[in-house]
């Protein structure tokens, strides 16, 4: 399984529902990920630029395009950028193998 950052931002029916309603947002998220047999990790309302992060763990990357659409056509996002994890040493070990010859000038 390949664990995913979404970092997004709420649209203002989002962001509206936030304010005038008392829904779990976390439990929301959780049974989002759940529906599309993902493994959901955490969630948090973040203050800057981004409007909340999800930490969700899956099996493919189009889980995650599936739960982005889907919160994107509910009009309550306006923006999820999405960032894989991944394993720094495996990646040291691929880099060891790439055999590359710079241009020359």
């Amino acid at each position: 399984m390949a664990t995913y950052l979404i970092l997004g931002t709420y649209s203002n029916k989002g962001a509206k529902g936030l304010v005038e309603k008392d829904s779990d947002r976390r439990e929301a998220m959780k049974t989002l990920a759940d529906s599309v047999g993902a493994k959901f990790l955490d969630y948090h309302i973040t203050r800057g630029i981004y409007d909340f992060w999800i930490l969700i763990e899956a099996e493919s990357f189009d889980q995650i395009a599936a739960i982005n659409l889907k919160a994107k056509s509910a009009d309550t996002i306006d923006k999820a950028d999405v960032l894989e994890t991944v394993d720094i040493n495996n990646i040291r070990k691929q880099a060891k193998q790439v055999n590359y010859i710079p241009p020359t000038e």
